[in-house]
């Protein structure tokens, strides 16, 4: 995830996830559906349900090497959320990530670094990943 910082130009803030927040997070822009939604469709439903828009998702903190993250609705309710939720729902609805200032300075890489710090075994599950993509159906992102 980035965002700019005034004047320096882009940071990074990378976030861990789990399997099933990854699979969702690339499966969106690559199109792929399960027939029934997961967890993070149906939050979408219910708010599109509600009448309400997700126009933003903002990282607000670091505790404890926690990130806390934010849903921003556009009637300006806030709601607490997981980040690596936040932030597939926010590229699931086309919303704005903002990270905080605090959470920039504490977290925040250059993105030239950012490949540069382990690309061992990381290049290799991202190669991993790809293949499975490759031949992936929909079927294959049905909920257990």
């Amino acid at each position: 995830m980035w965002v700019p910082e005034a004047g320096v130009g882009a940071r990074t803030v990378a976030v861990s996830v789990g399997g099933a927040e990854a699979l969702a997070a690339v499966a969106e822009p690559e199109g792929v559906r399960g027939t029934r939604p997961g967890t993070h469709r149906l939050i979408g439903a219910v708010l599109e349900a509600a009448g309400r828009r997700l126009p933003c998702v903002r990282v607000h903190a670091l505790r404890d090497h926690v990130f806390h993250a934010e849903l921003q609705l556009d009637d300006g309710t806030r709601i607490d959320a997981r980040t690596s939720d936040a932030v597939v729902l926010a590229l699931q609805h086309s919303a704005a990530i903002e990270v905080g200032d605090t959470v920039l300075a504490a977290a925040g890489i250059d993105p030239g670094m950012a490949g540069a710090q382990d690309a061992g075994p990381q290049t290799d599950d991202v190669d991993a990943f790809r293949r499975f993509l490759d031949t992936a159906v929909p079927d294959d992102f049905d909920d257990p």
